[in-house]
């Protein structure tokens, strides 16, 4: 087997890996990358929480640089590593006075994606006391992730309806009266639900019943990544209203209250 020299080696990976950065002047990454997530398969600017290196660029043996970056991404938050493969050009700037100075360019090339241990983030919003609504949510994420597309829509569905009822207080027998319920009842967290919060529960209430029972439009009887991508999108924003934004708003106005000598 013949090895290929740097620059046969650069030529391959050109031609057949995706370029992160090419000829920049330093050697370092910023605080995000762009990128597909390989879990969501969405374009988005990963964020970068740490690189195996800080330094300029050395060569030992006319060898490239391999490193590992360890990102999140900001649509799943699903963390992982990219392995990577970095390259220097060296070029010399010839000065109008005479002599010259020796310019290097970087190009860093992404080679293939390590997961790290599989985690449900919709859960760290979700309090471990409501673990029905956490399975719930996690499965509906499996499913997503693995392209059972009808099964997480029929799951994100259930996860509402567990909101609606066990968590929230709603009455009534079915997931419509119990929406209803919650437009014109005070809920068991006395939260103020937008009129937001109705819609995006609504859509999914009705796109999951179209994944439990089959529509008579047959066009409909499919569900697309992006339709499944969609409810995890509207799901995210209800835990948001329900258990984030309240405990924000909260700390929000405490600190303001101690800063200012508020009672």
């Amino acid at each position: 087997m013949k090895l290929l020299d740097e620059k046969e080696f650069k030529s391959y990976i050109e031609e057949n890996f995706e370029s992160i950065y090419k000829d920049v002047d330093d050697s370092t990454i910023s605080q995000q990358i762009p990128g597909t997530c390989d879990s969501c398969s969405r374009d988005v600017f990963l964020k970068i929480y740490s690189e195996t290196f800080n330094q300029a660029y050395y060569s030992d043996n006319g060898l490239p640089r391999f490193v590992n970056i360890f990102v999140e991404c900001p649509n799943c938050r699903k963390k992982s590593f990219i392995f990577a493969v970095q390259f220097v050009d060296e070029k010399r700037i010839p000065h109008v006075t005479g002599g010259s100075s020796l310019v290097y360019k970087f190009s860093l090339y992404r080679l293939y994606r390590l997961p790290i241990q599989n985690e449900n983030y919709i859960n760290e919003d979700i309090p471990a006391k409501y673990d029905s609504l956490r399975k719930t949510a996690t499965e509906a994420s499996y499913c997503l992730t693995n392209s059972k597309f009808i099964a997480s829509a029929i799951l994100f569905r259930r996860a509402i309806q567990i909101l609606a009822k066990s968590v929230l207080g709603a009455k009534g027998k079915t997931l419509f009266n119990q929406l209803e319920w919650l437009k014109s009842n005070q809920n068991l967290l006395a939260i103020d639900l937008t009129e937001i919060f109705h819609e995006n529960a609504q859509i999914i209430k009705d796109i999951g019943n179209q994944g439990a029972h089959p529509d008579d439009d047959i066009t409909l009887h499919d569900f697309t990544k992006e339709d499944a991508n969609g409810l995890h999108d509207l799901f995210i924003s209800i835990i948001h209203e329900i258990f984030v934004k309240p405990e924000k708003m909260k700390a929000l106005q405490e600190e303001l209250k101690k800063n200012r000598k508020l009672k």
